[in-house]
């Protein structure tokens, strides 16, 4: 049996999400040797808090797309399976995953497909809300695309400087 979401249960995951990241990021940045390591993780904790904000608001005014029942049905198998395999999703433990992590480019790596799973994520999050959400949500989208090539510079250099 799937498991169907509503869209606010859509959105109420993104703050999750975002939640979960921010206590990703401000524990690797307390964690992390390399010092621009450090701070880009404590300027990324700082984003998932601004994000947060945003999808908590767009819930106040929320308004969903509807869609046919077959749409739907897709729609929902496919969140299903793509929430099921997310890095913060609410079966991981922050506290647990950060403490087994032993080097900050390990780290970079969670935080690069952590990014790259939450684009997917807003990507299908936009097309299920009204046209104001949808530009938060492409701003949201903006600013993760930008995190990800940070991290990606931020992997290269801390690669670089290890060998």
């Amino acid at each position: 049996m799937s498991v169907l979401f509503t869209a606010v249960e859509v959105i109420t995951m993104a703050v999750e999400a975002e939640i979960n990241g921010l206590a990703f990021y401000q524990a690797m940045a307390s964690k992390a040797k390399d010092e621009q390591a450090r701070n880009i993780f404590a300027f990324l904790a700082e984003e998932e808090a601004e994000h947060k904000n945003t999808f908590q608001a767009l819930l106040v005014d929320f308004a969903p797309i509807s869609m046919s029942h077959t749409d739907e049905a897709e729609y929902h198998n496919y969140l299903n399976a793509f929430v099921s395999t997310r890095i913060f999703n609410s079966d991981v433990s922050i506290d647990a995953l950060v403490q087994n992590i032993t080097s900050d480019v390990e780290a970079v790596d969670i935080a690069i497909q952590t990014e790259k799973d939450s684009i997917l994520f807003y990507y299908e999050l936009r097309e299920q809300v009204q046209s104001e959400g949808r530009k938060n949500i492409n701003e949201i989208i903006k600013e993760e695309k930008t995190h990800l090539a940070r991290l990606a510079q931020l992997r290269e250099a801390l690669v670089k400087r290890q060998g």
